[in-house]
């Protein structure tokens, strides 16, 4: 008997095992139907660890905090916090004079330092770009000194809008640069 052939379980006829009925009695073909059965279950088998493995990546996308359920973690979306900037407060006179005293040593020092800085506003943008602080006017001292504060944000803008030169501020800030001649830059992170 070839492997293609079977025996109806009924009459006892050789039949074709892909054969859904036999031709002699007409008695269903219980290999047929088995083969196509283990086929078709193969096919479920299939199907469902095809679904499980993606259902298992889904899952591991999700987990978070090192929670094994998905449904015991909860979805984090917000970036790292960023531990708070400590600013170093100094009066303008501070900086002045390091400037002064060694150029180099004061760049070394301060420049990429979060600082507040206390003095007087001087010159105001008609762009709203920048303003610089200064030392107390009466101060000649400082006469020609001066911060020049970039401002960053729309708040700020409406916040200096309201000011007038000399009047007394505070900015905090970092510092992005500092030079001989030119002096300190500052981009403001507030002012107040």
């Amino acid at each position: 008997m070839s492997k293609k052939i079977t025996v109806c379980k009924c009459c006892g006829a050789e039949i074709a095992k892909t054969a859904k009925t036999c031709p002699k009695c007409g008695a269903k073909n219980k290999s047929a139907v088995s083969v196509k059965g283990l086929a078709g279950l193969l096919v479920i088998i299939v199907i469902i660890c095809i679904f499980a493995g993606a259902g298992k990546k889904g899952a591991d996308k999700l987990t978070v905090n090192g929670s094994a359920n998905p449904s015991d973690a909860s979805v984090d979306t917000a970036k790292p916090e960023e531990p708070p900037v400590e600013y170093t407060h100094y009066d303008v006179t501070e900086l002045f004079d390091a400037l002064e005293g060694n150029a180099m040593k004061a760049q070394n020092t301060f420049k990429g330092q979060y600082v507040e800085l206390e003095g007087y506003l001087g010159t105001i943008d008609s762009d709203g770009k920048y303003i610089s602080l200064e030392a107390d006017p009466e101060n000649y001292d400082y006469l020609f000194q001066s911060v020049h504060c970039s401002i960053t944000t729309d708040e700020q803008r409406e916040i200096i809008m309201e000011l007038n030169k000399g009047e007394p501020i505070v900015v905090r800030g970092l510092i992005t640069d500092v030079g001989e001649v030119m002096g300190y830059y500052l981009d403001i992170d507030s002012i107040g």
